[in-house]
């Protein structure tokens, strides 16, 4: 039975984590970890409230790729931090790595709305993030993420990403049943000591190389594809362009997604990673007004052309707390002096932290308590 959209969403109540604890998160990961169909990790992202409950896209199962378009305005930034948050919710962080990008050049460390995807930084998922006002590291990243994907192609040789993963578990069992028998890397020697043979210590100390899924995560794509005269990053960005658009490409095998953001129209419907993207989100544009939705109002559209509307799911708002009552000197006519003290208006002020960060503490306590390895920056 399908509902009316509400006016704004929180995310948090989205994902089912109106609470965000590391339990929560810790039993979420292991659930990911059983299912079958997520092998080498889950990428896993709630968008908003949609008429018939949460809606979301599965980068695996229904990408690779995701592209978010909209005027200004509209809540792209946002709709990509609630991405972030629910593809980490979703998986543990040594089998999904986050990758972040801003594109445009006004991006600063202040609080305020341009601080882009910086926000999203405390996720311990979060390796690497980038802003395009410094050419050289611009250009470090794109021969980074280039090295990157060939580290990946020689791993896998002719497998895909789900098939290699595939064979390692199934490696994984058979040493495990091998060593359960006790017979195959146990020398006997005369004595009551066992020594593992050469072989097999090899295999327990020298593990596979880590495989991760990697998502790349861009704020304003087309300010790479028309950067715009006089931007500090004009100069790198058709190398991060090129790198980007190896993603697009190879992503898929290599179990690397892009999710980009930009504005609707111009040049970025001509680029690889919009052609590529399985996966659209198109935002209205805001409309002035108290009976008017919150910025995220938008459509969810998949490959085979079913779409969806939904209301994103804010996560970088505050919680409200209850200012406190505090001292203050107030003037007083000598003819009241014997009346009683008014009380102050107690009011609710947004204050709090931000469901963003309530859920990275929570994320980084449960990635601790797993212990999970971490995975190295591209820069």
């Amino acid at each position: 039975m399908s509902a009316p959209l509400p006016q704004m969403a929180r995310l948090l109540d989205e994902l089912g984590l109106a609470r965000a604890t590391p339990a929560s998160l810790m039993a979420r990961w292991a659930a990911a970890a059983d299912d079958p169909e997520a092998l080498g990790g889950r990428a896993f992202a709630v968008l908003g409230a949609g008429p018939r409950g949460p809606v979301a896209a599965d980068l695996v199962a229904d990408g690779p790729h995701l592209l978010i378009e909209g005027p200004a305005g509209s809540g792209r930034t946002e709709l990509l931090r609630a991405v972030v948050a629910s593809l980490a919710a979703a998986e543990r962080p040594d089998r999904l790595s986050i990758v972040l990008m801003d594109g445009r050049d006004s991006v600063s460390a202040g609080a305020g709305h341009g601080e882009g995807l910086r926000v999203c930084t405390d996720v311990p998922h979060v390796t690497t993030h980038l802003a395009a006002n410094d050419p050289v590291r611009m250009r470090e990243f794109a021969q980074s993420l280039s090295a990157e994907l060939k580290r990946r192609a020689e791993l896998l040789g002719r497998s895909d990403f789900a098939e290699w993963h595939t064979g390692r578990e199934l490696s994984g069992r058979m040493v495990a049943q091998r060593g359960a028998a006790g017979n195959g890397d146990l020398d006997s020697p005369p004595s009551s000591t066992m020594r593992l043979r050469p072989g097999a210590a090899r295999r327990h100390t020298e593990p596979a190389p880590p495989l991760p899924r990697l998502v790349v995560v861009v704020d304003d794509l087309d300010a790479l594809v028309s950067p715009p005269l006089g931007s500090p990053g004009r100069p790198s960005a058709g190398s991060v362009m090129r790198a980007l658009e190896a993603v697009a490409r190879e992503g898929e095998r290599l179990g690397v997604h892009l999710v980009a953001a930009a504005v609707s129209g111009g040049r970025t419907a001509e680029s690889e990673p919009a052609r590529r993207a399985s996966l659209r989100v198109v935002l209205d544009a805001v409309t002035a007004g108290p009976d008017e939705p919150a910025p995220g109002r938008g459509r969810l559209t998949w490959a085979d052309g079913r779409t969806t509307a939904f209301q994103g799911g804010r996560v970088t708002g505050r919680i409200p707390r209850t200012a406190t009552l505090r001292p203050t000197v107030v003037p007083l006519d000598w003819q009241r002096m014997g009346d009683p003290p008014a009380r102050r208006p107690v009011r609710e002020l947004g204050n709090g932290p931000t469901d963003l960060a309530l859920l990275a503490s929570a994320l980084e306590r449960a990635a601790r308590e797993v212990a999970a390895t971490e995975v190295p920056s591209l820069l």
